[in-house]
């Protein structure tokens, strides 16, 4: 998946399987605000659809807010992506996405993010606290699932 120029390869890939069918699992995890559920530092989220897209505005919990476009849903392949439009993470191009594959009656979450680092960032700091924001959502999920 090619989401902008040089931006080919994914700077950040986690997966972790689930003992949950792929069905369930996306049933519960499949919605585009369903992070409202299952990322602890989110306090709500809003979907809005306008006439150029679907967007989601998820408010954190420190009183931040991001600004994110749906790219891509997929219902046979149970997956979405998104591209964050405003926040304070400190990247452009952000895109991610989220995809459940069916492992028998097991699930495999991969989670996927590009971007780009801009001159003056610190891209490890920046890809050590994205991997600590998505390893907090796994944990989540996990429990979101359990529930």
């Amino acid at each position: 998946m090619t989401f902008a120029a040089g931006l080919d390869q994914p700077k950040i890939v986690l997966e972790q399987k689930f003992d949950i069918s792929a069905e369930k699992v996306w049933g519960k995890l499949g919605t585009f605000c369903s992070i409202a559920h299952w990322q602890s530092l989110v306090r709500d989220c809003l979907v809005e659809e306008r006439s150029d897209g679907i967007y989601r505005v998820v408010v954190m919990k420190n009183d931040t807010a991001y600004t994110e476009r749906l790219e891509t849903f997929s219902q046979s392949d149970r997956s979405f992506s998104y591209s964050i439009l405003s926040g304070p993470l400190p990247v452009s191009q952000y895109r991610s996405e989220l995809k459940i594959e069916a492992r028998g009656a097991e699930s495999k979450l991969i989670w996927r993010a590009w971007y780009t680092v801009p001159e003056q960032g610190d891209g490890q700091k920046i890809k050590s606290d994205l991997e600590a924001l998505f390893r907090n959502g796994i944990n989540g999920m996990s429990d979101f699932l359990k529930s």
